[in-house]
């Protein structure tokens, strides 16, 4: 009974499968084979990303696409739950996020995904669509390589009313790098250029921001022998070699060529020298203090850059600007941190402050009163005393 119930299921689920297929859309392009749950456009929509994210890899990869057997295979789903339903009767189990099934016939592979909220559906698109891209041309990639590069693709964003892609550096793991080695632990470079599948999901805590960061050391390193590491190593891939023989080909670059002691010193060096957002952000507190604005400028727009949701930065670039009698500039800084969620009675008093700077008083006056009801514990004695500094109308 229970057996003809299971039956019974697998065949419902083969079912919905079968008719969500039918009533999808698809799109060809010169590299893939799209079909999605969401409709044709959505599926053209996803084409053109898919070829922008190409373009981006292969820029750096240079593979040919003679070598490319065929176009890639990606299916979209408008559901978790139906993504679930069919990995499940692939695979029999389920996946938290997107997934490329990869077989020896590049015709049965595919990259499987399901509709998301952005940022997160680019974040992982751009992962998985490397991993699809990569093995496409070498089954067996180092992992170091494979897992390093997605995650530095995972910032790789596509507007389509623009037709243009935006892929600023991912330094998500940065912090979680250096942490690790301030807490050596670290993989010796040659653990983490050689090391297996099961080891590397056992350790992914450790092998994930580790391998980020060093790709991010072999392709921005200022010691340019470690840029042609990169480089060679790329161009030792072997299509028909296994997983140990490719990894085994760029560790022995970096044996031979470098040593393992020498490399392990520039890679710390390496992380020593990228600045976290909180490094960032307390250097340019420091130089604030001092008065120092171009250096503090310079740590805050870097700060910025790396996270542009944060309030921090533009509020204390509203102060340099005030400082330096950019009262347009610091307005502007003012009410970005404001509206990044800065504490709205001291960035309205500084508003205030501001606009009093310019003798825009009832500008000012509106600001000051802002402040003084958000936190009138605060700020009442204060805007009553600048207040008091008005002229008379």
């Amino acid at each position: 009974m229970k057996k003809t119930f299971m039956l019974l299921v697998a065949a419902f689920v083969a079912l919905s499968i079968a008719s969500a297929q039918v009533e999808a859309g698809d799109a060809v392009s010169d590299h893939y084979s799209v079909i999605s749950e969401l409709g044709s456009e959505r599926a053209a929509v996803l084409s053109r990303q898919l070829e922008a994210y190409y373009g981006l890899y292969n820029g750096l990869f240079r593979f040919s696409d003679e070598d490319l057997k065929g176009r890639l295979n990606v299916r979209e789903f408008k559901s978790k739950e139906g993504f679930d339903a069919y990995l499940g009767q692939i695979v029999g189990q389920s996946k938290d996020d997107f997934v490329y099934l990869h077989y020896p016939n590049p015709e049965r592979s595919e990259l499987l995904i399901f509709a998301k909220d952005e940022p997160d559906l680019s974040a992982s698109l751009a992962h998985q669509a490397f991993v699809q891209y990569l093995k496409a041309f070498v089954p067996n990639p180092p992992l170091w390589m494979r897992e390093g590069f997605a995650v530095a693709f995972e910032t790789a964003t596509w507007n389509d009313a623009e037709g243009k892609l935006r892929f600023p550096e991912n330094l998500a793991w940065l912090e979680t790098a250096k942490s690790l080695k301030g807490r050596s632990l670290l993989m010796g470079l040659d653990k983490l250029l050689s090391i297996g599948q099961d080891e590397a999901r056992a350790e992914l805590d450790i092998f994930y921001p580790q391998a980020w960061a060093f790709v991010s050391f072999l392709a921005n390193s200022p010691e340019k022998a470690y840029n042609r590491l990169l480089w060679d190593s790329m161009r030792a891939l072997r299509a028909d070699a296994s997983l140990e023989e490719n990894q085994a080909a760029a560790l022995g670059m970096l044996r031979d060529w470098y040593g393992l002691d020498q490399a392990a010193t520039a890679f710390a060096d390496y992380l020593d020298s990228r600045k976290t957002f909180p490094e960032l952000v307390a250097a340019g507190v420091r130089s604030y203090a001092d008065k120092d604005w171009d250096g503090a400028v310079e740590s805050f727009d870097a700060a910025l850059a790396m996270n542009a949701d944060s309030y921090v930065p533009q509020y204390y670039l509203g102060l340099i600007a005030y400082a330096k009698n950019d009262f347009s500039g610091a307005e502007y800084r003012y009410k970005a941190a404001l509206e990044l969620g800065c504490d709205p009675a001291i960035t309205n008093y500084a508003l205030g402050v501001n606009a009093y700077a310019q003798n825009r008083l009832e500008d000012a006056a509106a600001f000051l009163a802002r402040a003084k009801e958000s936190s009138p514990e605060r700020y009442a004695a204060k805007v009553d005393e600048l207040v008091a500094k008005f002229p008379p109308k």
